[in-house]
């Protein structure tokens, strides 16, 4: 194979910068282990990338479309390595790189399950563009060298959307190194100014991360689909006011039944939100590929088949921890073959269209056993708000919660303080009257001290919160094994509901807030009424025990008008800061720019000696001719480099050569020149330049003033 004639020296000399344009791609690719729930394959996917960089660098004299075949070979064998590194199969999980690698990681809500075509694929996507960065930054203007890994970052920035902006360190590493694939090859032609403006550069961008990082993070675009409304059933009442609903019938009636032998309890939703009447479901539900979690390789999956019977509810039952989730058709139409969307803390399983008897569905498993030794050494996640619209939480509720946590010493512990205090001072009722509005709720905990199931967990789902507990309440149906051994059944009267708190990794650990047994005694009046009845203030919501007041349990236009205008205020606020931010940068750098061009003239003009002086104000004009495009060759004379000017802007360049004629005698005469002609050189300059505003247009004229290319190419001192 013909190879292009390149000599060692000058691939030695070029090294540094392919270094730098290599090193920009992999602090790219580091940063996609923020897409993914675990970055096990971020090093892997690095060292591809600095293997592929040096590979390039090697073989860039190689003719062009040898160069093109080992490229795409280079992001072939990067996809494997990307595959491989999370325990996945060639070739047939590298064989879907191509075809649902990044669609995959759209399909999923954030942080994407860790899927080998999806790792491959950003693997494959960073070694290409580490390749492209190298081969233009060593045939091409170093600039370019930039546009790979700024558009492998959107692409990392656009999947990662909800794990905000990136740290510091990345940002200042990713700026110095950016800075050095920018330097010239030759040590000879990088002037001080030029590295005083990079030095300048770094800190302007460290400065802007210091104090506008936290304004922006929460204003990332997000890709994926998003369903704009709560998603709740068409009754408009919330799950959780449905409990009587579904024990209420008789017969009792099938729900669901499972190929799963043992018996377990199925999550049909969870409910994220309060808005002081009802816990309401989450409101951020995403279109979701096959694989909807994350999963232990260290566990056993367990396939299970899923029947939906007289459910009559929008959502498909599962358990933790689910994996995948994919709709089935029997062949006779009883599946929906509908796409699948989840919420963001993986509480329910929505399909596009309303599941119908005789839906089926299949799930991938990962039985959740976790043990109270291990939840005691462990953190719970961040607490998101639950409270939505204008409510709050009482005084009186604050108080009790921080009085039953009191000496708890870690989230565990604190979690099951509260289940325990409600279990053993409040009293099971179901004569109680239904409802779990913040009136009801108070009264239950304050006065009555005796409710329904459903009062049991909604306060502790307010009590959780009111101690920073991250807490949703799970609304479903617990199965039994059919007699026939063929799996298990659930059904209506097996309705119930609990809270979970998320421990992270662990994921969501339930607790049990309800006695075991109901207590069939006359309520005790005790300090008050059992319920608010007969004050239309404080009357609970009704549930589908009287269908006739069931409307105001659901979204009320005021309240999405309310949520509206909060939206659109935060977008303007966003935007706002945005603009503040890009004007104060772009203030910034034409501040810097025009500081030191000012700085190197003004240090010309004050030059120890007349020489100096006369050499400064040629090379002060030229800089001009270079901000507006005219390449300064050091091999050209002083009068050729007036030629050239002129070719390119016309009259106003032969203005300068009253001065190229004093640099040239300054370096040429055994004579310094006289103070006069220092004054006649840089009167001169000032003509040129005024000739060429008016010549060029002020507008690019402007430009130039603003230009960093004569920091960069123009003659050093």
């Amino acid at each position: 194979m013909r190879r292009e004639r390149v000599d060692l020296p000058s691939i030695v000399r070029r090294i540094p910068r392919s270094v730098a344009a290599t090193l920009t791609v992999a602090l790219v690719a580091h940063q996609s282990g923020r897409i993914f729930a675990t970055d096990a394959h971020v090093w892997a996917t690095v060292a591809a990338v600095v293997a592929v960089g040096a590979v390039a660098t090697v073989l860039a004299g190689l003719v062009w479309p040898a160069r093109v075949a080992v490229a795409c070979g280079a992001g072939l064998v990067a996809a494997a390595i990307g595959v491989i590194s999370v325990g996945g199969e060639l070739p047939g999980d590298l064989a879907d790189v191509p075809t649902s690698g990044i669609a995959d990681l759209l399909a999923s809500v954030w942080p994407s399950p860790t899927l080998a075509a999806g790792v491959g694929a950003v693997a494959g996507l960073a070694a290409v563009a580490a390749w492209s960065a190298v081969e233009l930054v060593l045939r091409r203007s170093a600039p370019s060298a930039l546009l790979p890994s700024l558009a492998l970052a959107g692409v990392v920035a656009l999947l990662s959307a909800e794990a905000g902006a990136p740290p510091l360190w990345w940002v200042v590493a990713y700026v110095v190194v950016a800075l050095a694939a920018l330097l010239p090859d030759r040590a000879a032609s990088r002037s001080g100014v030029a590295l005083v403006h990079a030095a300048i550069m770094t800190v302007i961008a460290v400065l802007a991360t210091l104090l506008f990082g936290s304004a922006i993070a929460d204003e990332r675009f997000d890709p994926r689909g998003r369903v704009d409304a709560p998603a709740m059933p068409e009754t408009g009442l919330s799950p959780l006011a449905r409990l009587d609903e579904w024990r209420s019938r008789t017969p009792a009636t099938e729900v669901f039944r499972t190929s799963l032998a043992s018996a377990r309890r199925w999550r049909l939703v969870g409910l994220t939100r309060y808005d002081g009447r009802t816990w309401l479901p989450a409101d951020d539900y995403r279109q979701s590929s096959a694989t909807v979690g994350a999963f232990d390789d260290d566990q056993v999956l367990v396939p299970v088949d899923v029947r939906i019977g007289e459910l009559d509810a929008v959502w498909l039952p599962m358990v933790d921890r689910t994996v995948e989730a994919t709709l089935a058709d029997d062949g006779e139409g009883s599946g929906t073959g509908a796409a699948l969307r989840i919420d963001g803390t993986r509480s329910g399983l929505l399909p596009d269209v309303t599941p119908e008897v005789g839906t089926t569905y299949q799930l991938v498993v990962q039985p959740l056993d976790v043990q109270p030794g291990v939840l005691a050494a462990v953190r719970a996640a961040e607490a998101d708000e639950v409270l939505v619209g204008d409510f709050e939480l009482s005084p009186e509720v604050l108080e009790l919660a921080t009085t039953i946590v009191a000496g708890a010493r870690t989230d565990y512990e604190r979690a099951e303080a509260i289940a325990r205090y409600l279990r053993e001072q409040y009293v099971l009722d179901f004569d109680s009257p239904p409802g779990h509005s913040v009136a009801v709720i108070e009264l239950f905990l304050e006065r009555s001290r005796r409710g329904r199931d459903e009062q049991f967990v909604a306060a502790y789902g307010l009590l959780a919160h009111a101690v920073g507990l991250p807490v949703r309440i799970a609304v479903g149906f617990q199965s039994t094994p059919i007699a026939e051994g063929s799996g298990t059944v659930a059904t209506s009267d097996q309705a119930i509901a609990w809270p979970e708190i998320d421990f992270g990794e662990l994921g969501w650990v339930p607790f049990d807030p309800v006695p075991a047994q109901s207590d069939t005694a006359p309520p005790s009046q005790g300090g008050g009424a059992v319920a608010p009845i007969g004050e239309a203030a404080d009357a609970p919501p009704t549930t589908a025990a009287s269908t006739a007041s069931s409307a105001p349990e659901a979204v009320t236009p005021d309240t999405v008008a309310d949520e509206s205008r909060t939206a659109v205020a935060s977008t303007a606020v966003g935007a706002g800061v945005s603009l503040v931010i890009a004007t104060a940068v772009l203030l910034g750098y034409v501040g810097c720019v025009l500081a030191l061009k000012s700085l190197r003239r003004r240090r010309r003009r004050r030059a120890a000696t007349t020489g100096a002086q006369a050499l400064g104000a040629f090379r002060s004009g030229v800089d001009v001719l270079v901000d507006l495009g005219v390449r300064a060759q050091h091999s050209r004379t002083d009068h050729e480099l007036v030629a050239a000017g002129s070719q390119a802007i016309g009259e106003p360049a032969t203005r300068l050569a009253a001065a190229a004629t004093v640099a040239t005698q300054a370096v040429y005469s055994p004579h310094e020149p006289s103070p006069e002609e220092c004054e006649l050189a840089w009167a001169a300059i000032e003509d040129f330049e005024k000739a060429t505003a008016t010549g060029v247009g002020r507008l690019r004229y402007l430009r130039s003033k603003v230009s960093t290319r004569s920091l960069r190419r123009g003659l050093p001192d």
